[in-house]
């Protein structure tokens, strides 16, 4: 599967944000060849194997000390850079919820060549997602995904926001399954994030 390498640009901003530039550093030399050339050599735009971006998370939380919880602070962090549009911020003011995760879905195919991410059931304080078709699924991957839903979840107004990657086939199971659930805050602002 390749993704856009604005997942790997925003990754490396929060390593760099977070612990230092020369954390980055560290965790770059880490890498592989390819790793550190995509990160040098592309746009956000650019086409890059999902390989490279899990590396990147699963280098970094060995280096950094910060294993099983890196990945998922990666994805609220880009799904945070994600939402700081004019446009998005108006359409998160004016519309609804269940639409606009319904949008968010549907543009899964903007990021990512393989696969779809499907919502399942959606109410006032839960939500399901499936994402399938991925032929070769990622555990790194996954947890980038399950921090990247609780932050989406409080741009939609969700309050103590809460995700469970119930089944995980990166993991022996036989979908990709998030549950979501918190309290939705009557201003339209998320609070707190639990991953």
């Amino acid at each position: 599967m390749k993704v856009k390498a604005q997942g790997l640009h925003n990754a490396a901003k929060h390593i760099e944000a977070t612990f230092g530039r020369e954390a980055l550093g560290r965790v770059l030399r880490a890498c592989t060849e390819p790793v550190r050339e995509t990160y040098t050599s592309t746009t956000a735009i650019n086409w890059h194997p999902v390989e490279e971006l899990c590396e990147l998370v699963e280098v970094a939380e060995v280096e950094l000390d910060r294993r099983g919880t890196l990945a998922q602070e990666i994805g609220a962090a880009g799904a945070r850079a994600n939402m700081k549009g004019t446009l998005l911020r108006i359409a998160l003011y004016w519309g609804k919820p269940e639409y606009l995760v319904q949008r968010l879905v549907g543009v899964w195919r903007q990021y990512n060549d393989e696969g779809e991410m499907q919502l399942l059931a959606i109410g006032p304080d839960r939500a399901k997602i499936e994402v399938k078709g991925i032929q070769e699924p990622r555990d790194a991957f996954c947890r980038i995904l399950t921090g990247w839903w609780v932050e989406v979840a409080i741009g939609l107004g969700g309050r103590f926001v809460t995700a469970t990657h119930s089944s995980c086939r990166a993991l022996g199971g036989n979908t990709c399954l998030w549950e979501l659930s918190g309290t939705v805050d009557e201003a339209g602002l998320g609070r707190r994030a639990k991953v």
